[in-house]
């Protein structure tokens, strides 16, 4: 099978448990549910082992590009080796196979709630409490590898050519994809065209200002920057929350991860983590103080100190605001697709959200 053909009709339960039996020999398949979302094919997995039953969630290739499906699997073994950032053990990865839908991995299932879309839900103090978890994982992210482009992480089996720098994983390594840029401006430049290309016709009047307002603030880009990994979809969607607590039972989908600049993770960690709040919302403040509470326990400060990857100098404001405009962006490309669940009378609410925020920031 031609590692690109997807999985595009339901696994039967014989192919899943060769998968299974692919990754782990003397694991078999006892059941198989498929999940109701995803892009890419998930299933939740009873199975047994000699140790017992137990739990876990197979994935496999069906709707991103093999090359840049293959990373996941490796990165969560990274983060899992070499920081305390919470995700599923790996129990395995077939990254091509000659007759079974490669790639493909299995992961342990863990307890936790998803809350998509619910930050304006969520008690304030669990958000923050979120918000301080996630900068500190994002300050431990930060400080993996040693990579000298920005762009999406592949593995360098899958490069055309041999990438520079990376990080280890066993006998495989990560580094920027064939798409990388050296120049952290024109991959800036680069995320703000593919949105503005994206924009819903519903908001029309503000994205070319938006544009406009980050264009006139690309000079503070005008330098080099260190690239460091991070996770640009750090999300609710992607968390598991202890319903109790409160707190980040395991951070998910690392399927998309790229290397960037820190500032700039913090601040779409925040837009996301904040609900994309309007900029006079106080839960948003609350969000960006907690973020930078948690970074600069990982990091030793957020202000630019020996430990800490975040630059500081007379640009950072309006760096800060250059990003805010294009993330901004984002939910206006993909406003269908993030919600789509609601009803007209939420998304017409939604929309008019985004509209206002964007206002804002535009002054």
């Amino acid at each position: 099978m031609d590692e690109s053909d997807a999985a595009d009709a339901m696994l039967s339960e014989a192919t899943l448990d060769r998968m299974v039996r692919a990754v782990r020999p003397a694991w078999s398949l006892r059941e198989a549910t498929p999940a109701a979302e995803g892009t890419d094919a998930v299933y939740f997995l009873a199975v047994e082992t000699p140790a017992g039953p137990r739990e876990c969630v197979l994935k496999a290739c069906e709707f991103l590009d093999p090359a840049e499906f293959r990373p996941e699997p490796h990165l969560l073994s990274l983060v899992e080796s070499r920081t305390s950032i919470p995700v599923p053990s790996v129990a395995g990865a077939v990254d091509r196979h000659s007759e079974l839908p490669a790639p493909f991995f299995l992961i342990e299932r863990l307890d936790g709630e998803v809350r998509e879309n619910e930050a304006g839900d969520l008690p304030v103090e669990t958000v923050e409490r979120l918000a301080r978890e996630a900068g500190q994982h994002l300050g431990e992210l930060h400080r993996l590898g040693d990579f000298e482009a920005f762009g999406p992480i592949r593995l360098a089996s899958d490069a055309d050519r041999e990438p520079a720098g990376g990080v280890a994983v066993g006998d495989r390594r990560l580094a920027v994809g064939d798409a990388g840029r050296e120049s952290w401006r024109a991959q800036v430049e680069a995320l703000a065209d593919g949105a503005l290309d994206g924009v819903e016709e519903r908001f029309a009047d503000c994205a070319g200002d938006l544009r406009a307002f980050a264009d006139a603030r690309l000079d503070a880009l005008d330098r080099s920057f260190a690239p460091v990994l991070g996770h640009d979809d750090y999300r609710l969607g992607n968390l598991l929350v202890d319903a109790d607590s409160g707190r980040t039972r395991a951070v998910l989908d690392w399927g998309n991860a790229h290397t960037l600049e820190p500032q700039y993770n913090l601040v779409l960690a925040e837009q996301y983590l904040a609900g994309w709040a309007t900029h006079d919302d106080p839960r948003r403040e609350r969000v960006r103080a907690a973020l930078r509470e948690g970074y600069g326990r990982t990091t030793g400060g957020v202000d630019g100190g020996a430990a800490s990857p975040l630059e500081r100098d007379g640009d950072a404001q309006r760096r800060r605001d250059l990003y805010l405009a294009v993330t901004r962006l984002f939910p206006l490309a993909w406003f269908s697709l993030w919600y789509g669940d609601q009803s007209d009378a939420e998304r017409e609410r939604t929309a008019a959200r985004h509209r206002r925020a964007a206002r804002q920031l535009l002054g």
